[in-house]
């Protein structure tokens, strides 16, 4: 009888001491949030450029591997270049979307909490792995790279964007388009 006791007593103050620091951060790949970033890339293989314009916010912090590019402003003709002037068939494959919502609670990488980061604000990032594919306008060369990109929402608009990715083959085809304008 005193090892159930025992036993009982463990799991209920192990239970308590795990309900007690619960961060309730929760993760959801359905979510009103998830589903607009997937429309987001289905507007993107449609070269649907003016999706953008109402997704992105006004002030944008957009950062494409070690590039930091402000404003929405700065960004969509980047975006326009891309799927007008560099790739066409752009696709992406093997999508998987979810949006994390975090506690206030939660930590940062420098220790503070992400109330205290985003002062007033839900933090809410979305995080997206997949396979780019598509063929180069002036080498007409198959493409094919792996990608991740984080969106953060605020107010329905994203006002962050990371994205990593290996540019080689984005590179070797603006070389091209260069090259084929001074011929």
């Amino acid at each position: 009888m005193k090892k159930i006791t025992l036993i009982l007593f463990s799991f209920g103050l192990f239970s308590s001491i795990i309900c007690a620091e619960e961060e309730k951060s929760f993760l959801l790949t359905k979510d009103p949030i998830s589903m607009k970033i997937r429309k987001y890339f289905e507007a993107m293989k449609k070269e649907n450029i003016e999706f953008a314009e109402d997704f992105y916010s006004e002030k944008v912090k957009v950062s494409i591997n070690d590039l930091d590019i402000l404003g929405k402003k700065n960004y969509l003709p980047r975006l326009k270049t891309i799927h007008k002037s560099l790739f066409k068939e752009v696709n992406f494959d093997n999508l998987h979307v979810h949006t994390n919502y975090f506690s206030p609670e939660a930590l940062t990488s420098d220790g503070k909490t992400m109330g205290e980061v985003n002062l007033n604000e839900k933090t809410i990032w979305t995080n997206v792995w997949g396979t780019v594919t598509g063929v180069g306008r002036t080498t007409n060369k198959k493409i094919s790279f792996r990608m991740h990109m984080d969106f953060r929402t605020l107010d329905g608009k994203v006002v962050e964007m990371l994205a990593f990715y290996d540019p080689a083959q984005m590179n070797a085809e603006i070389e091209a388009l260069e090259a084929s304008k001074t011929r």
